[in-house]
């Protein structure tokens, strides 16, 4: 399930490619990822619905079971057909979607399966709720990897369901807080070839990626004031740490190296704490005993902790939102500015979306926020599973070289 895979993050509600949901239990258009895989002359529909077409137009390299499990990427291709985000109209017809997305020419298809691909966004466990499909013809349906439904039949869809109630099959499934990713095939004989889909939860939104979810781990924390006025928008491209250091610690080098808590710069000291729900920075300070100041202007802070991947991830998408300005850096690199004056609006939607490339095994993030006046606070988020977690530099294994100062560990740097 591929839910499960996130450790030490929760469930964010806005989405890469989202779409608010206002009534679920009515055909979700989408957009849903389509793939499409022909079947031998005359065994289309029923019969082909217990044959992995995937695996039959790969010769095994993709499997249903792979997919179903771990999702596809738009672009990516099965046999003669690349994964292709649309969707459908409202008479649930996927043959016109597959002309209208430029899938294929043949406005008749038979004997063919299509598989779509969507992430149901819950904002909490959802036991025992309904899902409903109609289909023509055929139809097998996995939910987080696990098959819940399969009627291999040769039907036509009827008409598009105004309630649960109206749905050719409905199943009993169980939804998890986050992304829950639904997988449909339907395979056509012949004549008409379409699905609808519903499901009596809540549901905040679907999308063709997996949801960035929060990163709720513990970070290391470190501040750093700035000249009056200057905070926010104005301080997110000056070293805030090299100005409270005399340059002996510069963010290039915890950018790359990471910190160890009691390690001090200036007049504070990297300090291990989680980010409340809120998201608000400032709170947070004052309960970790970093400073008195309920209302601390003009500074900026700098959040650092490693995100352990089980393997090279290339495109996962990050999030973040921020009160004020924000710059991101992932393992020593810069991968996104935004020197802006604003309020962190709430955890139900990040601000900035990039994408970012991950290395089997740790990868230091740290995420600056200057404050420049009113609230203080961040929200940060990952779509690929990741273990989020505090390591001191000394547990990373690596090494800097401050000013006038020979090589050695953030952990032994004071000692010196």
């Amino acid at each position: 399930m591929y839910k499960k895979l996130f450790v030490g993050l929760t469930c964010l509600m806005a989405i890469f490619f989202i779409t608010h949901i206002a009534d679920a239990e009515t055909p979700i258009a989408g957009p849903w990822l389509w793939m499409l895989a022909t079947t031998e002359a005359g065994q289309g529909g029923q019969n082909s619905t217990d044959i992995d077409s995937l695996s039959v137009a790969s010769g095994g390299d993709v499997t249903e079971e792979m997919v179903a499990m771990n999702g596809a990427k738009e672009g990516d291709e099965v046999g003669d057909y690349a994964w292709t985000v649309g969707e459908l109209p409202a008479n649930g017809d996927i043959n016109t979607m597959a002309v209208d997305t430029g899938m294929t020419t043949n406005a008749a298809f038979d004997d063919v399966t299509s598989y779509g691909l969507i992430y149901l966004n819950s904002p909490t466990d959802q036991p025992g709720v309904t899902l409903g499909v109609s289909s023509d013809d055929s139809i097998k349906v996995w939910l987080n990897g696990e098959v819940v439904h399969t009627n291999a039949t040769n039907r036509g869809r009827g008409g598009a369901p105004s309630n649960i109630d109206g749905y050719q099959d409905k199943i009993e499934v169980d939804l998890v807080s986050g992304g829950n990713l639904l997988m449909v095939k339907v395979s056509e004989r012949g004549g008409g070839w379409g699905q609808y889909v519903g499901i009596a939860a809540d549901i905040t939104g679907v999308s063709t990626a997996p949801p960035i979810l929060h990163i709720t781990g513990e970070w290391v924390w470190m501040i750093a004031p700035t000249e009056a006025g200057q905070g926010g928008q104005n301080s997110t491209d000056i070293d805030s740490l090299a100005v409270a250091s005399n340059d002996d610690v510069t963010e290039e080098m915890v950018a790359m190296n990471g910190a160890t808590e009691g390690d001090e710069v200036g007049d504070y000291a990297w300090t291990v704490g989680t980010l409340p729900a809120d998201g608000n920075i400032n709170t947070m300070l004052v309960e970790l005993g970093v400073t008195e100041n309920a209302d601390f202007n003009d500074v900026s802070s700098y959040a650092v902790i490693t995100l352990v991947a089980d393997e090279d991830i290339e495109g996962a998408m990050m999030g973040v939102s921020s009160d004020d300005s924000v710059k991101v850096w992932l393992n020593g690199e810069v991968v996104h500015t935004n020197a802006t004056n604003r309020g962190r609006g709430n955890a139900q939607s990040f601000q900035d979306t990039f994408a970012v490339n991950l290395v089997q095994g740790d990868n230091i993030l740290m995420i600056k926020v200057s404050e420049r006046g009113g609230g203080w606070g961040m929200f940060a988020g990952i779509n690929v599973p990741v273990e989020a977690v505090y390591k001191s530099s000394v547990e990373l294994g690596t090494s800097v070289e401050a000013a006038g100062k020979l090589p050695t560990t953030w952990g032994s740097l004071k000692v010196k």
